[in-house]
Parts: C-alpha cells; sequence; structure tokens
C-alpha cells in the first residue's frame, strides 16, 4: 500500500515539527585526532564560529569526513559563515558518501523535508538504510517510520516495528514509545498489552511525555498492568505538568476517581521522580 500525495505531504510536516529526529549533532573533536580540528571544536566551543570554519572548511577540503560534516552543520545554522541548506547538503553529502554515518542522517533528513535539496523520499531511504547498517539507532529509528507511513517503500509494519525494536533496545526513547505502540495495538506484531507496558515505561522513564501519559492510561485501565490509581496520577501529572494536553484532561477524569490520601500520594510520587536517561 503507498501512501497518497496529501497523507504524504501531512507526515512530512510532522516531521519538520520534530516528529523524526533531525540528527544535526556537531561532531566532537574526540570523533578527530587532528590538531587543526580540534582547534576547530574549541572555537566552536567558545562562540567563534568564524574561527571554527576556517580550521574545519580546509579540512574538509581536503577530504576529513568529520569535518566536512561539521561545516554542513554551520552552513546549516548559518554559524560562521552565511546560511545557506544547499551548500549544508553538499558537505554533507561529501560526507556520506565517504561512508560517515552521521552525514548519511543528515542527508537523507533534508531529502525527506526537502530543505537545501529536492525532496525525495526514495534517496532518503537510501541514506538511512546506509546509516543504519553503519549502526546509527537513530536512522533505525527514522527508517522505520518511513517504512511505517509508507515513504520512498511499500508500507510495511512488521520491518516498522523490526527497525523500531533495534532502535529502542539500545535506550531511545522515541523508538521505545513506537514499539510500545504496536504491541498495544497488535500492528504488525502480536498484541501483548504487557510488552506495550515495559516500552512505554522505559520511555517514560526517560522523561517522554508521550510514554508517560499512555503509561498512565494503561494504569488506569489495568490493561497489561495492575490498576493502580495512584501509578496513573504519578504519571499523568508528570505528562500534564509538561503540557501534554490530553494528559491535562485525562487527570481531570482521573482525580475524580481517587480519594484525597490517593492524590496525595500521587503527588508526592510525581515530585519524587527524577528520569534516567538510557545510554543509546
Amino acid at each position: 500500500m503507498w501512501m497518497n500525495e496529501s497523507m504524504a505531504g501531512r507526515i512530512t510536516k510532522l516531521l519538520c515539527m520534530g516528529l523524526f529526529i533531525t540528527g544535526a549533532f556537531l561532531t566532537p573533536a574526540t570523533y578527530a585526532n587532528s590538531a587543526d580540528f580540534k582547534t576547530g571544536y574549541r572555537a566552536y566551543q567558545r562562540g567563534d564560529f568564524a574561527a571554527a570554519a576556517k580550521e574545519w572548511l580546509a579540512l574538509a577540503e581536503a577530504g576529513n569526513t568529520k569535518a566536512q560534516y561539521n561545516v554542513g552543520i554551520l552552513f546549516d545554522q548559518g554559524k560562521g559563515v552565511q546560511q545557506d541548506r544547499a551548500e549544508a547538503v553538499s558537505w554533507w553529502r561529501r560526507s556520506a558518501e565517504s561512508g560517515f554515518r552521521m552525514a548519511q542522517h543528515n542527508l537523507a533528513n533534508a531529502y525527506i523535508a526537502g530543505d537545501g535539496v529536492e525532496q525525495s523520499y526514495k534517496d532518503a531511504v537510501h541514506w538511512l538504510q546506509r546509516a543504519s547498517e553503519a549502526g546509527l539507532n537513530r536512522s533505525r529509528y527514522t527508517l522505520g517510520k518511513m517504512y511505517h507511513y509508507g515513504l520512498g517503500v511499500e508500507m510495511d509494519v512488521k520491518r516498522a516495528a523490526i527497525l523500531y525494536l533495534a532502535a529502542a533496545e539500545t535506550g531511545l526513547d522515541k523508538a521505545q514509545y513506537n514499539l510500545a505502540k504496536p504491541y498495544r495495538d497488535g500492528d504488525g506484531v502480536a498484541q501483548d498489552h504487557a510488552l506495550s507496558v515495559k516500552w512505554f515505561r522505559r520511555a517514560a522513564e526517560q522523561g517522554y511525555t508521550k510514554a508517560q501519559n499512555h503509561l498512565a492510561t494503561r494504569y488506569a485501565r489495568g490493561q497489561g498492568i495492575t490498576a493502580d490509581m495512584v501509578e496513573a496520577y504519578k504519571w499523568m501529572s508528570l505528562a500534564a505538568q509538561r503540557g501534554h494536553s490530553q494528559a491535562k484532561e485525562n487527570l481531570k477524569a482521573l482525580v475524580r476517581q481517587m480519594t484525597p490520601e490517593q492524590r496525595t500520594e500521587g503527588k508526592q510520587r510525581a515530585a519524587a521522580f527524577n528520569p534516567v536517561r538510557e545510554l543509546h
């Protein structure tokens, strides 16, 4: 099944709003052993972007893939150089073609958004596939989205779930959240409410707001886990505090079903919560 043009446009709009991981992260000095590269990184860290651009451009022209990637970031952000998204894409392409996976990921996202290059989901999938094969988990997650919605590939929810799982197991909260939903709905995997709760919880414990709201709902309904109104309150209030509109409405309904003692305990648990980020 292929997605129609209007639906693809809506998904792309969501991408630009942050549904996918953009991956525009600067390559740190630890990624390169060149003295000039490190000089550029220190300049960037202190806000001297022009000096960083001078150091990295020379290295990039000489074929340093990590410098090429960073030069792409500078052109993308307009730091130390005049902002030029097409030039950013050009540098990411040079780095990507040499096998640098972070550049491959950024190039893919440029193709998805049509930012600095003509939009092409097919080309995006190509570069996401290469970055995924190189072990970049944010690319596995984004590639999962492409399969989930049928962008540049034929829709394949089973393949999407496999990619979400690969990224989720490494601790990527967005992947954990997006894996929990298929287990909840039986979409591409056998329905399993307990596994759905497991993945909602892992994302929620990292502070992922959408997962907190869904985990709260599972507790309120006793779906995949023993019903617990206090835990439901804890997670729902945390999501509501972060501005999740549905959590705010759900919390109003939940409070009406709770005793004052339960609400007090729920507030105490929410106040004691500290997100724990997983390494990925």
